[in-house]
């Protein structure tokens, strides 16, 4: 298996992911604010706001997975860039994984790093590779 195709599988591997985890973030936590909505735990005037808010952070997380989907074929055809656009989306992803444990230091936000240097690594280690137009 070439450099190229590598690159690719880590893209497509990782796209995927975040894509259901941010379907995945918008399903649980949508259906969690309703249900504190309907305890009293969150005033129903915020709902609508707290519902748009949660949706938009989902629609963050899956989008760059989703670029990383539909650049993947021309990752493994050595396309220069579609080296770029993906390094951005695993960078994109490296640096919201640390702002996020900066902010609050729990753990697992730090996977959202770990996914990103897995894309990363192998475009700027065969950087060489990608230089086809």
């Amino acid at each position: 298996m070439s450099h190229p195709q590598i690159a690719r599988n880590a893209a497509v591997i990782v796209g995927v992911l975040t894509c259901a985890i941010g379907v995945l973030h918008d399903v649980v936590n949508i259906r969690s604010l309703l249900r504190a909505a309907e305890r009293g735990e969150v005033a129903a005037r915020l709902v609508p706001q707290l519902v748009v808010n949660i949706a938009f952070a989902g629609i963050a997380l899956a989008l760059p997975g989703l670029v990383l989907i539909l650049v993947a074929r021309e990752l493994a055809r050595g396309k220069r860039m579609a080296a770029r656009l993906a390094l951005a989306s695993g960078l994109f992803f490296v640096v919201s994984g640390v702002a996020g444990y900066l902010w609050q230091p729990i753990p697992t936000v730090l996977i959202f790093s770990a996914l990103g240097a897995l894309v990363c690594a192998p475009l700027l280690l065969w950087r060489e590779e990608f230089r086809l137009d």
